[in-house]
């Protein structure tokens, strides 16, 4: 059993190709889309997510989480970027469908202005059912967040015992996710060529105060998941929705 696609032709020269990370990953599931990156204007990009966001809804897709970041705890800074976007999206099709909008790729001539070093992927959500999902409300609190991202291809992740761990120092875990997908582009007479994407998993950890995450990082636990991984980036964010 191989790795799944599916492919929209752009341009007569331009192939859009989407494909799963493993032969247990389904196309048909639910993409938790990762935008992790830098701005070159953050007011342009802003625009953009506003340009954008008709278009998203259109296809069923639902923003989730939008964040900057405020301080790194740890990890490289070639693994690090000031700002992360998710946004879930029913399957891979409703993505693509979104993307071959002509409208939509002249807006997305705005996001190329305003944004530099994006690193793009698709993630399959760990940390709860996807029957149990719904649309995130907007966000009004004051709530504080650690965004740790990871590269672990060697060994399966225990969601639930790093869940039960965070509830023990009063910090809830908002979102897991473990990469199930790629995009790509091909161009006429060329290999396919991947969106960069940094990370094997992703945890968004939320709490009301930054020493609950200090607390949590420094336990053996934590430790311990931090050295079975690959590489580790952890960082403090605050969350614009």
């Amino acid at each position: 059993m191989t790795n799944q696609t599916l492919s929209l032709q752009i341009t007569k020269k331009l192939e859009i190709v989407f494909t799963s990370a493993g032969a247990d990953y389904s196309l048909d599931d639910p993409q938790w889309a990762i935008n992790w990156f830098d701005v070159k204007s953050k007011w342009l990009y802003d625009l953009y997510n506003k340009l954008a966001y008709p278009h998203v809804a259109k296809v069923g897709g639902k923003p989730f989480f939008k964040g900057r970041l405020i301080e790194r705890l740890l990890g490289d800074l070639l693994d690090e970027r000031k700002m992360l976007l998710i946004v879930n999206y029913g399957n891979a099709q409703s993505f693509l469908d979104m993307i071959g909008n002509r409208e939509f790729q002249m807006k997305s001539l705005v996001r190329e202005a305003a944004v530099k070093d994006f690193t793009f992927g698709f993630v399959r959500r760990t940390d709860v059912e996807e029957s149990s999902i719904v649309k995130a409300a907007k966000y009004e609190g004051d709530k504080k967040y650690l965004v740790h991202h990871f590269k672990n291809d060697h060994q399966s992740v225990n969601i639930q015992a790093i869940k039960s761990e965070a509830e023990s120092h009063g910090i809830r875990l908002h979102f897991s996710g473990i990469k199930s997908a790629r995009l790509g582009g091909k161009k006429e007479g060329k290999e396919l060529k991947n969106a960069p994407f940094l990370m094997d998993g992703i945890l968004i950890f939320e709490a009301d105060s930054e020493t609950r995450f200090a607390e949590q990082i420094n336990t053996e636990f934590y430790q311990k998941f931090i050295e079975q991984n690959d590489s580790n980036y952890l960082g403090l964010f605050d969350r614009e929705f």
